[in-house]
């Protein structure tokens, strides 16, 4: 049996994320009853709008996995100079701020950019424009593609050297292998990564806000967003619950196919290949410099750009402002993100030690409720909850935080959640023997082990408060402007070269944060 203050972190925790969404949206509820406009436009745009939704994410995610499986593969049959490098930058998309990869985007795919220069100079007819439903395809794929191209490529490196020999000496051809032993290994994590891209797609704002040219593309997020401008609040609640229930259901299955708590990764060298056929080699080949230059592209091309048209009278009062709200926002969000993501774990390891793995998932499930409640809704509940001191950059600061603590709390217990489990685990019973719980025990236990993933936790939540354009979209103004506030405000205006500057910044701050990732994950190994 469980000791209270064992229980006590998560289920304080818990508390507070659920008083938090609850009051957010309830707030929002009773504002909108309150206004006396109880028309809900169930009309044949809203069908299209829920119907684009649906129809872009699901595109989203099978272009993004079967590109990942085939980079993953690839990767898996070539070895070449610069392969580590590639590798170590693939999972950066990920994090990147959406804006910055709009803006690197726009540089390559644009009608200014690289590529229509190139079709230029050949004399070739170029695409009209990349905004719309192609645009928006092109942004998810480069921001998850290379993600979930990680996870596989672990799995397919991970297969046992014995499988490798065997199928070598049974004569399998590439097919052959691929069906009957890296398939089963890879098919266990497809629904898991594809439902997660799903419901990043599904609730996709900056990217379909900057890229969707319209109405014509118009996601159920932005139209929270579009009918909270407008004060049209009971719209806005109406499609928060619609989301809502879109959502639940996804975050439900991927549960469900989640059952293996344990750190089951084999991170041990292979150096064993199976013999792969030239064509095979040389279409791995074919698929990696394409792999590659679709990710690293854009990124050099935002550097470049960003250090050729620089100019010091960019660097107004306005940008030096966002700079320092965007820093400040960044650590505080992580600050919450972390803080609440070892309250729960804390509890969460010790529900699994003793088996109470229904109460492991409702409290993770919890912890999740963030990427099934819309942003928009929760922000605006809150906001106008508070209302009195919404003029406070101190206050208006602390909403941003709170909000983007709690979306990047999800990603933070999914690197978390098995190391401290396995961490804890394994000294539990000598711990215990020596009487040694609580505080203490997570000091000299938990915090001594996983301190360099602590740490990288907590950069990659910096990271993605840093790069957030959501809340801002709602509240950045005259009190509070962050630098992808200031961004998407530039490129609005068609400031092309101040947009340039300010995405190259945006990304060096981005990439300082990954270097202490990699400087511990170097030290580590």
């Amino acid at each position: 049996m469980l000791k209270l203050r064992t229980l006590l972190p998560g289920l304080s925790a818990a508390s507070f994320i659920l008083m938090v969404l609850g009051t957010g949206l309830f707030a929002l509820g009773l504002v909108a009853i309150e206004s006396n406009n109880l028309t809900v436009y169930f009309d044949s745009y809203l069908m299209h709008v829920i119907w684009i939704t649906v129809f872009q994410a699901t595109l989203s995610t099978l272009l993004s996995v079967l590109s990942a499986i085939l980079m993953a593969k690839a990767l898996s049959m070539v070895d070449f100079f610069g392969k580590r490098l590639l590798l170590r930058m693939m999972p950066i998309t990920f994090i990147l701020p959406t804006l910055v990869v709009v803006t690197g985007l726009l540089s390559i795919y644009g009608k200014h950019g690289l590529l229509a220069w190139i079709f230029d100079c050949l004399d070739l007819p170029f695409i009209d424009s990349i905004y719309g439903l192609k645009g928006i395809l092109l942004a998810h794929v480069f921001l998850n593609f290379p993600y979930a191209c990680c996870l596989f490529y672990q799995t397919l490196n991970n297969v046992p050297v014995a499988h490798k020999q065997l199928a070598t000496q049974l004569n399998f051809s590439s097919f052959t292998y691929f069906k009957l032993v890296e398939w089963p290994l890879l098919r266990r994590q497809l629904f898991p990564m594809a439902s997660l891209i799903f419901m990043l797609c599904f609730s996709s704002f900056a990217i379909v806000l900057t890229l969707g040219g319209g109405p014509k593309y118009t996601t159920i997020e932005v139209a929270i967003y579009q009918s909270i401008r407008e004060f049209d609040l009971i719209q806005a609640v109406f499609l928060a619950c619609l989301q809502l229930v879109c959502c639940v259901s996804f975050m439900r299955l991927m549960q469900k196919t989640n059952y293996n708590k344990k750190l089951s990764a084999n991170y041990v060298r292979q150096n064993y290949c199976v013999p792969v056929s030239f064509h095979l080699t040389l279409l791995s080949i074919v698929i990696i410099v394409i792999g590659g230059l679709f990710i690293v592209l854009p990124i050099i091309t935002i550097l470049i750009e960003g250090i050729y048209f620089f100019q010091w009278s960019f660097f107004t009062a306005a940008f030096q402002r966002a700079v320092m709200f965007s820093v400040l926002i960044a650590f505080g969000s992580a600050i919450i993100g972390m803080l609440l993501a070892l309250l729960l774990l804390y509890t969460n390891s010790r529900l699994l030690i003793n088996q109470q793995i229904q109460w492991s998932n409702r409290l993770m499930f919890v912890g999740s409720l963030i990427l099934i409640v819309p942003s928009m809704a929760l922000a605006s509940g809150l906001f106008l909850l508070l209302f009195p001191y919404a003029y406070s950059s101190v206050f208006v600061c602390g909403l941003i935080m709170l909000c983007n603590g709690l979306m990047a709390l999800p990603f933070v217990l999914k690197n978390l959640a098995a190391p401290m489990y396995d961490v804890t685990a394994r000294y539990w019973q000598l711990t215990q023997s020596l009487n040694i719980d609580g505080l203490l025990h997570f000091y000299l236990i938990e915090y001594k082990a996983l301190k360099k993933l602590i740490v990288r936790s907590f950069a990659f939540s910096a990271i993605l408060s840093l790069g957030d354009f959501g809340i801002i979209a709602l509240f950045g103004g005259q009190s509070v402007t962050t630098l992808p506030y200031y961004l998407y405000e530039q490129i609005s205006h068609y400031y092309y070269q101040e947009s340039t500057v300010t995405a190259a910044l945006l990304l060096i701050l981005s990439f300082s944060l990954l270097v202490v990732i990699d400087h511990d994950r170097a030290e580590s190994h």
